[in-house]
């Protein structure tokens, strides 16, 4: 009687600790979507997060009349996806951006935050750039 109790008893558990694990992914999932939303600096290009999942690349470029590079993005089971492509996240807080390609490669990529204001003072250098060198 006892094996008959004891069984019904592990499953019904195994069953709740995989829900709550799910649960938490989408919860850490979430947590980390939003600490990634706003402007980020590569040092080669100026990138905006949306919360509709869409990243611009060349913010900048965008800014000053030009074409920003539109991609999907993503966080799925604790990783960064661009474009589809899963990436590796080693540090994500509100100053520095730190991920790792999946590749044989690994690419390492390492993005400091930045404000609306500092991108708006970079467009400005920027623009007073071009027009003391065309």
């Amino acid at each position: 009687m006892k094996t008959k109790l004891i069984r019904p008893a592990m499953v019904l558990t195994l069953i709740c600790s995989l829900t709550a694990a799910a649960t938490a992914d989408t919860a850490s999932d979430a947590v980390i979507k939003r600490k990634l939303l706003g402007y980020w600096n590569s040092g080669r290009h100026a990138h905006l997060f949306k919360s509709d999942g869409t990243h611009y690349t060349d913010v900048l470029t965008a800014a000053m009349g030009g074409e920003g590079t539109p991609h999907h993005w993503d966080i799925r089971g604790g990783l960064y996806y661009d474009d589809g492509t899963p990436y590796k996240i080693l540090i994500l807080n509100e100053k520095k951006f730190e991920f790792r390609s999946l590749d044989k490669n690994a690419t390492l990529d390492i993005w400091g935050r930045c404000s609306k204001q500092d991108m708006e003072q970079l467009k400005k250098c920027c623009s007073d750039w071009t027009k003391e060198h065309e």
